[in-house]
């Protein structure tokens, strides 16, 4: 058998010649991606379009409301009960409130809540606007940023409700302390001690305190309090110079005894005024029943009559009656 040439286009392999063109017309005829069309986005105009009465109109975006509180992995419930006991006492920002005092009784309060999972700060800070009313809580939504933390809080609340000048005018008071005269020396200690209570921060040292009382009493105070002192009030230390103002203090007899003072001089002067009125009745009785009538005459005789113009005589002697 004779050899012959085979065809250049002539392939071994059929199988993949089939597969090879399987293959192109398949990607041939796959569907190609579709391409959505954009839409135009809306303008600006179109969707922020207000009228001039939505410009006036309150949003609940534009209502102040209270910082965030930190709970926490734990969340708590205020109850109503709490809450009332809360807004028993508020504090209203009035020039005439005392916010040591509110801020005390807040935290007094809040001493007696536990709640498990939640920080004491959390919920003092929570708690501490249903304390406030008025201007006060006014300040507290307003100041979102400074009191979002029960530290700043308290800091700022007494910046604001009890300013530079109060602490100055109290602290004069303090130290230019002076008793009145209608003050026992129990009372005039009592006065002292509610300025202290008001103004905490005075700086002022226990000595310094005690001293400027000493001073600022009447000069028969300082001497009852030299004499239960057994000498120089002064020369004791500041403990026995509280416990002595204490011990006059509780002893209501110094109180007492000066108020009874008071009474018996008011007393003793009413008395000599009375023996007086009666003295010059008695005197003027003796004149009207004695027989001697001569300084009545002289006292009658140098009068002029109306109705005859003449003197020298008695009215009951008058020609012209």
């Amino acid at each position: 058998m004779s050899s012959f040439n085979l065809p250049t286009n002539f392939n071994s392999n059929p199988e993949a010649l089939l597969r090879k063109t399987r293959t192109r017309a398949i990607s041939s005829s796959a569907t190609p991606p579709t391409i959505e069309p954009i839409t135009p986005a809306q303008s600006v105009s179109t969707t922020m379009a207000r009228s001039l009465h939505d410009y006036s109109t309150p949003a609940v975006a534009n209502v102040p409301i209270g910082p965030a509180v930190n709970t926490g992995n734990g969340n708590f419930e205020l109850r109503t009960g709490l809450l009332t006991m809360v807004q028993a006492n508020q504090f209203y920002g009035l020039p005439s409130e005392d916010a040591n005092a509110h801020l005390q009784n807040f935290l007094e309060l809040c001493e007696t809540i536990i709640i498990k999972d939640v920080a004491p700060e959390s919920i003092k800070l929570r708690l501490f606007p249903f304390s406030l009313s008025g201007k006060a809580k006014q300040w507290f939504y307003q100041s979102k940023e400074a009191v979002n933390t029960w530290d700043k809080c308290s800091v700022a609340f007494l910046t604001k409700f009890f300013p530079m000048s109060k602490t100055n005018a109290l602290r004069g008071k303090i130290s230019n302390f002076q008793q009145t005269s209608l003050e026992s020396i129990p009372e005039a200690w009592e006065r002292l001690q509610e300025y202290i209570r008001a103004c905490p921060h005075h700086g002022m040292e226990d000595w310094l305190v005690l001293q400027n009382f000493y001073e600022g009493l009447m000069p028969m105070s300082k001497g009852h309090i030299d004499a239960a002192a057994g000498d120089v009030f002064l020369s004791l230390t500041i403990e026995n110079a509280t416990a002595l103002i204490e011990k006059m203090v509780a002893n209501k007899s110094w109180g007492e005894g000066r108020k009874t003072q008071k009474s018996m001089h008011t007393v003793k002067e009413t008395d000599l005024l009375a023996a007086k009125i009666d003295l010059l009745m008695k005197r003027l009785d003796a004149q009207a029943t004695s027989p001697t009538t001569g300084t009545v005459q002289a006292i009658d005789s140098r009068m002029t009559r109306e109705e005859c113009g003449n003197v020298g005589h008695l009215g009951i002697n008058c020609p012209g009656t």
